[in-house]
């Protein structure tokens, strides 16, 4: 029994090592297997990518082929347009002279039938003579409601060309108006200060009041026994602007007649003095001075000239010479009675009446109120009123601005 048991038991030793040895072969072919499997799913990876990648680049490649043909697309779409649009272009002025060459020939035809119309109308008269007279009769009725329509036509041609001529003229007044401003105003110096005496009030009152109405200080001088004379002066105190009496004097010509409540020089120094201060009677309260109008011969007299000054100084009121006469004696007359007067010392702004030329005398005016530090300037309602006071007011706020001071011969004292 023992003898069995020892010769079993080797076999079975190697049995199980027989087992161990099948175990570990099966252990080593399943890494291999596992490490073929990586490989090839690695290899499918690569694949993969690189497919992906170059299908990326096809699709790219595709993109920019197709935008390039779209571009050639729209080029040829452009060109095509063009040579379209020349195209009809030829074809409307083919079309253009088919219709002249038709309508010629239209004409022509007509022509034909007419003169065909007239052969027969001819040999029909001859025929029926009835006939043609009512055909006459027809043809003049056409005739009379052609010549009818003759006058509407041309009044409607009419009417359109005299809107195209107010449509222009309204542009250049308005092209007018954008040229006359803004001014060309020089900057003020030494303290320049404008004086504007307008003369000649007493004939119109809406004329005064046009002057009467500006924004600034003005003086304003009345002339004395005229129909509107004490209604100007009444204009003038009520809108606060100075008012001075515009005494009527005698002018070195005999021909110009200066007006009723003149001075002359054959007078005496009483009746000059009871003129005046009639005249002043009359302008009413609020007077301030007193002017010439006209007046040469009587500025050139140094008594009677002097006569006036005596008035001024018994009713208190200046005197400003207008200077009607380079040879005027009033300056020594003021010397010898120790009294100050005031002159014109710019030029009369209105002697011409247009836009351009006041403007230039203002300009003057400017000029002489820079040098001597103020000037006393002349206009006159009458005279000047449909241009002057609208180019005043226009150019009052760019004097302001340039520096120019307003005032009257009162408050130059």
């Amino acid at each position: 029994m023992k003898t069995q048991k020892n010769s079993n038991s080797p076999s079975k030793k190697t049995k199980r090592t027989s087992m161990r040895r099948r175990k570990v072969k099966k252990v080593k072919l399943d890494k291999n297997k596992v490490t073929l499997l990586c490989g090839i799913i690695f290899l499918i990876c690569c694949v993969c990518i690189a497919v992906n990648v170059l299908s990326q680049s096809a699709k790219s490649k595709n993109i920019a082929e197709i935008a390039k043909s779209e571009k050639k697309t729209e080029q040829r779409q452009q060109n095509s347009g063009e040579l379209g649009k020349t195209q009809k272009k030829k074809e409307v002025s083919d079309s253009k002279e088919l219709k002249k060459s038709a309508d010629s020939a239209k004409k022509d035809e007509n022509s034909k039938n007419v003169n065909k119309t007239s052969q027969k109308q001819n040999a029909d008269s001859k025929k029926n003579p009835a006939k043609s007279i009512e055909n006459t009769n027809k043809i003049q009725t056409e005739n009379k409601n052609i010549q009818k329509t003759k006058p509407e036509i041309e009044n409607k041609s009419k009417t359109v060309e005299n809107l195209e001529k107010s449509k222009k003229n309204e542009q250049i007044q308005n092209k007018e108006k954008k040229q006359d401003l803004p001014f060309l105003i020089p900057p003020a110096q030494n303290g320049a200060t404008l004086v504007f005496v307008i003369d000649d009030a007493g004939m119109n009152a809406e004329y005064t009041k046009r002057y009467a109405s500006l924004p600034f200080p003005l003086t304003i001088a009345v002339l004395p026994k005229l129909l509107h004379s004490k209604d100007c002066a009444y204009i003038v105190r009520s809108s606060g602007k100075e008012l001075i009496l515009h005494q009527p004097m005698q002018s070195l010509n005999h021909n110009l007649d200066p007006g009723p409540g003149k001075i002359s020089v054959d007078m005496s120094f009483s009746q000059i003095s009871s003129i005046i201060n009639e005249n002043l009677a009359e302008i009413g309260p609020g007077v301030k001075g007193l002017n010439n109008h006209e007046g040469s011969e009587v500025t050139e007299d140094v008594l009677r000239i002097g006569a006036v000054l005596d008035v001024c100084l018994e009713n208190k009121i200046y005197f400003l010479d207008s200077r009607t006469t380079a040879n005027t004696k009033a300056p020594q007359a003021a010397l010898e009675r120790d009294m100050t007067i005031f002159e014109k010392s710019g030029p009369y702004i209105d002697n011409i009446v247009s836009r351009e030329a006041m403007l230039k005398e203002i300009y003057k005016s400017l000029e002489a109120a820079n040098k001597n530090g103020s000037a006393i300037v002349i206009a006159h309602v009458d005279k000047s009123a449909e241009i002057l006071p609208k180019l005043l007011e226009q150019m009052y706020p760019y004097l302001l601005k340039a520096g120019y001071r307003f005032a009257t011969p009162s408050t130059l004292r």
